[in-house]
């Protein structure tokens, strides 16, 4: 062999090598990529606050839900007492109606 044919193949060898050395780096980039897709952790939206209330705004709303409770509180017992007053209304009336149908009721069949 001459030596021109030996630089011929050394030079074939070294286009291989760096076209080995390109693909290799190439599939390491894209094994890479494939595992940051696949290990990124996934984005949350933000939520934007609100900047925050006075001290008078705070004490209105507590103000106001404790209004909305002592009004809740009051009608449950007003409704506990004109049930009770209802039922003592029934409970006398249906005592009086017994009465009435076995004291008057009766001796007036007997006439």
């Amino acid at each position: 062999m001459n030596p021109h044919d030996d630089n011929r193949e050394a030079e074939i060898r070294r286009r291989e090598q760096e076209l080995k050395d390109r693909e290799h780096a190439l599939r390491l980039r894209e094994l890479e990529a494939e595992i940051n897709q696949k290990y990124q952790p996934p984005l949350y939206e933000t939520v934007k606050h609100q900047p925050s209330q006075t001290a008078l705004q705070q004490w209105s709303k507590q103000l106001v839900n404790v209004a909305k409770f002592m009004g809740i509180v009051v009608a449950v017992i007003v409704t506990i007492r004109i049930a009770t007053w209802l039922t003592g209304v029934v409970i006398v009336a249906g005592v009086a109606w017994v009465a009435y149908k076995l004291f008057f009721e009766g001796d007036r069949a007997r006439r």
